[in-house]
């Protein structure tokens, strides 16, 4: 069960996705989330990269694709959810 501080994480990602303008600072803080343990965080932060993407088409993929590869690692059950994410950043792009 998600604690109340990880839904004003969760809920603080999404509004970052949504409206943040600062597309550097947005992708370092998603970035940093993706390094959580709990599974519901990194689902945000990827949900949130994709926005990022589509509204500012740049991401870095230089950090972006480790940082899903150690996602990967971490949580298996969220390969078909990173792959998802990769080809809507791909759209995006």
């Amino acid at each position: 069960m998600e604690s109340k501080s990880d839904a004003h994480i969760i809920a603080a990602l999404i509004s970052i996705g949504l409206n943040e303008k600062d597309s550097q600072w947005a992708q370092k803080a998603c970035l940093l989330l993706l390094e959580s343990e709990r599974k519901s965080i990194v689902s945000a932060a990827l949900t949130a990269l994709v926005q990022i993407a589509r509204d500012h088409g740049e991401l870095d993929r230089n950090r972006l694709l480790p940082a899903l590869t150690s996602v990967k690692r971490r949580f298996p059950s969220l390969t078909g959810t990173i792959a998802a994410t990769l080809d809507e950043i791909a759209m995006a792009a």
